[in-house]
């Protein structure tokens, strides 16, 4: 069992063009965007794990481009999920560690008044939040994971899937990706850095056939950066990242700096990191 307190930043400084390209052009209105995140997690059987996350979403954008400046705060929206270990890595068969996640995201912040949280500029969290989703829709995602250990290092891939059930607006499905390498230089004290890359695609069909009709039909970002991990008591871990867009389609070019720290309620003694 752990809980988790994430904060997911973003900083938009730029915008990408309509074809898929490393150069900008200067957003006239800057973005911030602050995502706090509070997550829950328990293992309710040795290969299922259930939990949850809500959120809050503040963002400010300055004026320009013969637009004042905007903000907005408010309750995010909530992601219930269920995590399935469909393989234990073990040193005699060679298969890597993988699970199975569906998460189930619900429009908390539409419910929130009679006007709802006012939406970021763009539509998303920042990139890294996985799954990424429309905000204030519900959504549907469909996620495999995979892990492989070799001491020192671990590798590990997910590839997720999102889909919002149709109603009175058809948004694209999106499509996301994640690869990461970690070296642990302490293993005792879960010491190790971490380089990770992220895609993100707003796909120009959705999987019912309807055709998309709200927001733009096909966006995309791909990112890279740094993270830094520590084991700050034998039950709290703590993690500083920064992730970068390295090229995009029809979305903002931000920088993205992330904090979390983990607390975990472990029966056998101290956490294990792995």
């Amino acid at each position: 069992m752990f809980v988790r307190v994430y904060g997911f930043t973003e900083l938009g400084y730029a915008q990408y063009g309509g074809a898929w390209s490393f150069s900008t052009q200067a957003l006239d209105q800057k973005l911030i965007a602050v995502t706090p995140q509070i997550e829950f997690a328990y293992g309710l059987l040795p290969w299922m794990e259930l939990g949850a996350y809500a959120s809050e979403a503040s963002w400010w954008q300055t004026s320009g481009g013969g637009a004042g400046a905007a903000s907005g705060n408010g309750l995010g929206d909530t992601t219930p999920y269920v995590k399935l270990r469909l393989h234990a890595q073990r040193p005699d068969d060679g298969l890597p560690w993988m699970a199975n996640m569906f998460f189930a995201a619900l429009p908390t912040s539409d419910w929130a008044g009679p006007a709802g949280t006012p939406s970021i500029p763009g539509g998303f969290a920042p990139l890294g939040r996985l799954p990424a989703t429309h905000f204030g829709r519900p959504e549907l995602t469909d996620a495999l994971l995979v892990r492989e250990n070799v001491r020192p290092f671990r590798f590990a891939a997910g590839v997720y899937y999102s889909y919002a059930p149709a109603d009175t607006h058809h948004f694209g499905d999106i499509f996301q990706y994640r690869l990461t390498f970690e070296h642990f230089l302490d293993d005792k004290r879960g010491f190790a850095y971490a380089i990770e890359a992220i895609g993100l695609h707003g796909l120009p069909f959705r999987l019912d056939g309807h055709a998309v009709d709200s927001g733009a039909r096909s966006f995309g970002l791909m990112g890279v950066g740094p993270t830094v991990e520590y084991n700050l008591t034998d039950h709290l871990i703590g993690a500083l990242g920064v992730l970068f867009t390295a090229l995009g389609t029809s979305d903002v070019a931000a920088v993205y700096p992330n904090v979390s720290i983990y607390y975990y309620w472990n029966p056998s003694g101290p956490v294990v990191p792995r």
